[in-house]
């Protein structure tokens, strides 16, 4: 038999096992992952959607026969070489292609802890991270770069030599080399690339740029500063939107009504308040869905009636525009809330050649769900979009509202290198290196979670705030590029630019841990927000006074020309812009979300909810949402904590195991972590915000700060 054909042959076996390998590997850690799993979820994925597992590891082979083919084109003439220098046999040229296959493999195992290091507990590669982040930039380019190129360059040579020397297979090199000339068309006539200006009216555009979890207190424009300043983290978590916030208005003490991103942002969509749209927990159901549809006039539909042209952006964290449509007219968004896309998940991340090889727009295409994946629609992802969105907005003489969102700042605080180090402490080597360790299983079936959470020590904590300032440096970075896209395309000087978000986050402050919309525990945190407005034209002016998320929508319609329903609880800023000297401080009304953790609250007995898998169930009928059980609907609101904010003070409300109320006064000029309740020492303060609060939360009238405090506010 010729070498030739005994080496081809030995390239064949050899891959061939190498793949089967991978593919029983990926088996195996789905089936060990999801026996750990002790959650009833992931009972009910073994015992109702076993069927859709199973195909979905039949579809997934697919990825493993176009990695079979990528091998034999770019690797099939390294082995040619390396073998040449072996003595033809069947067996043991198998096992040496086994062995280069596997090697390989590592390689760009090596290669993905460089650039997405959050992957890491995912990767078992030969060599561990800290030695690739130690590497030079311009060495792991070399390898990781240039290296892999070269050598595909080479391997399309080997191959194009060996065909035209045999006409028969002209064809086929020519049928392969037009692939990716047809993909690279498809992608330019898929993008616009014109940057004109829009010949548009006197009309604003509107672009709403937003990332969950971004604290109001968290950039540099408000005076935070990262303990670490030095190289890269020197110009700060925010240098872009410092720059954009000197120039705009900018709202330095606003707040959302509720701590959850369904909620928070269908508040501020439809300027009402939690109990008036009726979502108070992230897991509704149709019913619920349909009879906010039925009571929200939102911002979006007001700006169509118009003439606006409205689009929804974002990753998974903007998956809430798929349960509860807010009005846009274009979506572009991944689902999150879907028991289904948990599952497919499970799937690729244990065959985790899919993510190693595929997560590139070609990849998409083949397996669309990894859209809908936290790690995969990464915040560069959203702001390509968003550019292409842009330039064909540039083409159009009609005005329009984006509301662009991102999962920048979310838990786990997963971001890429470099940022993921950039305010770290080099030295730390704990488990929260590349993003907070987070157990979803205890947060989905324990209740001891905040037990768990407090046991982290001091450096954990500061590393985990580092890996969050990372995170607002990336989504900095990402405005950066829409700002400079808004410039080429001439839409700057018409459009309107706001800088918001949804929710802050915990932190570790005095008296608080992780986590958002749970408590009211140390200090404002969780329902501070930015709100930075640049209003082209408009003097730059800082307004330290209250305001709350509902409030925007009826500003931007004021400023855009559109109606303001009645039904709108938000009172316009538009009156504060014009005339400075007529802002007052608006008081502030919230509501804990989901009670994934009933922080305890010293002296008092809360009322007890079972585990999130416990108090929800999966609708089949209902695209396999999850849903709370009506059952826990009363319970769960009945046992949210409320809580009213003036511009000097905190009154915060605890429902107890006995039906009572409990109250906690917090004078916030003095004490801004909320270490020290005064109820007993001010009841002349902590009465008059009582009724106030009892008020809103019994009959949902809201009480100005002069009605509380006819005297001014002491």
């Amino acid at each position: 038999m010729p070498v030739s054909i005994t080496r081809n042959r030995a390239f064949w076996f050899g891959l061939l096992i190498f793949l089967l390998h991978q593919y029983v590997l990926g088996l195996t850690r789905l089936a060990f992952r999801s026996g750990g799993m002790d959650n009833k979820f992931s009972a009910l994925a073994r015992e109702k959607h076993l069927a859709f597992l199973f195909w979905e590891n039949v579809y997934v082979l697919l990825a493993y026969a176009l990695l079979g083919a990528a091998a034999w084109l770019f690797l099939s003439p390294w082995w040619h070489l390396i073998e040449s220098r072996f003595s033809p046999h069947k067996l043991w040229s198998t096992l040496r292609c086994t062995l280069f296959l596997t090697m390989v493999h590592q390689f760009f195992l090596l290669r993905l802890s460089a650039t997405r290091p959050y992957f890491q507990s995912d990767v078992t590669a030969l060599w561990g991270q800290d030695a690739v982040a130690r590497l030079p930039g311009w060495m792991q380019f070399g390898i990781f770069v240039v290296l892999p190129s070269t050598a595909a360059v080479f391997a399309l040579f080997w191959h194009s030599k060996s065909w035209l020397r045999r006409p028969r297979q002209r064809w086929s090199l020519l049928i392969l080399g037009s692939i990716p000339l047809a993909y690279s068309l498809h992608l330019a006539s898929s993008s616009p690339t014109s940057s004109h200006a829009a010949t548009q009216a006197d009309a604003y555009n509107v672009l709403i740029i937003g990332s969950d979890s971004l604290r109001g207190d968290r950039l540099g424009f408000t005076g935070y500063q990262p303990p670490r300043r030095d190289g890269l983290a020197a110009d700060g978590v925010s240098p872009t939107i410092d720059a954009l916030a000197a120039r705009s208005q900018v709202f330095t003490h606003c707040f959302t009504p509720i701590g959850s991103t369904l909620e928070s942002n269908t508040s501020l969509h439809s300027s009402l308040y939690p109990h008036q749209h009726g979502l108070r927990n992230m897991y509704p159901s149709r019913s619920q869905i349909e009879q906010t549809q039925q009571i929200t006039q939102p911002l979006a539909t007001q700006l169509r009636q118009a003439g606006y042209h409205t689009t929804a952006i974002g990753d998974w964290c903007a998956g809430f525009f798929e349960i509860m449509p807010l009005g846009h007219e274009t979506i572009s968004v991944s689902s999150f809330d879907n028991f289904q896309i948990y599952m497919s998940q499970a799937v690729i991340m244990a065959h985790f050649i899919v993510p190693l090889y595929f997560d590139h727009p070609l990849g998409y295409q083949l397996f669309p769900q990894i859209e809908s994946f936290a790690q995969f629609v990464t915040p560069d992802v959203v702001t390509d979009r968003l550019e292409k969105h842009l330039a064909s907005m540039a083409q159009k003489k009609q005005p329009f509202f984006t509301f662009a969102f991102y999962s920048c700042n979310h838990l786990p605080y997963r971001s890429q290198a470099p940022y993921h180090q950039m305010f770290a402490d080099p030295a730390y080597r704990g488990k929260h290196r590349h993003s907070v360790d987070f157990d979803i299983d205890a947060f989905i079936g324990g209740t001891d979670l905040q037990d768990k959470w407090k046991q982290l020590s001091p450096a954990d904590a500061a590393q985990i705030s580092a890996l969050y300032d990372g995170c607002t440096r990336q989504f900095d970075d990402c405005v950066k590029r829409v700002l400079d896209a808004l410039k080429k395309h001439g839409l700057d000087q018409r459009t309107i630019v706001v800088i918001h978000s949804d929710h802050g986050d915990d932190l570790y402050e005095p008296g608080a841990t992780l986590g958002h919309g749970l408590s009211f525990n140390g200090g404002d945190q969780t329902n501070h927000v930015p709100l930075v407005m640049h209003i082209p034209g408009k003097k730059a002016q800082v307004f330290p006074q209250i305001v709350r998320s509902i409030d925007l929508a009826p500003t931007l319609a004021e400023l855009c020309g559109a109606a303001v329903p009645p039904s709108w609880q938000g009172q316009s800023l538009r009156p504060w812009i014009e005339q400075p000297q007529s802002a007052k401080s608006r008081p502030f009304y919230a509501e804990t979300g989901f009670p994934f953790i009933q922080f305890r609250v010293d002296g008092i007995e809360r009322p007890a909810l079972p585990p999130m898998d416990q108090m929800t169930y999966i609708d089949d009928q209902y695209d396999y949402h999850f849903v709370l059980r009506p059952e826990f609907e009363k319970p769960l609101i009945d046992a949210k904590e409320r809580m009213l904010r003036t511009e000097r003070w905190k009154l915060i409300l605890t429902p107890t195991a006995e039906g009572k109320r409990h109250y906690r006064l917090y004078h916030i000029a003095q004490d801004k972590h909320c270490e020290n309740d005064v109820a007993t020492k001010r009841p002349e303060v902590c009465r008059a915000m009582q009724q106030a609060l009892d008020r809103w939360v019994d009959e949902g009238i809201e009480s100005s700060i002069s009605q509380i405090f006819p005297q001014g506010e002491p």
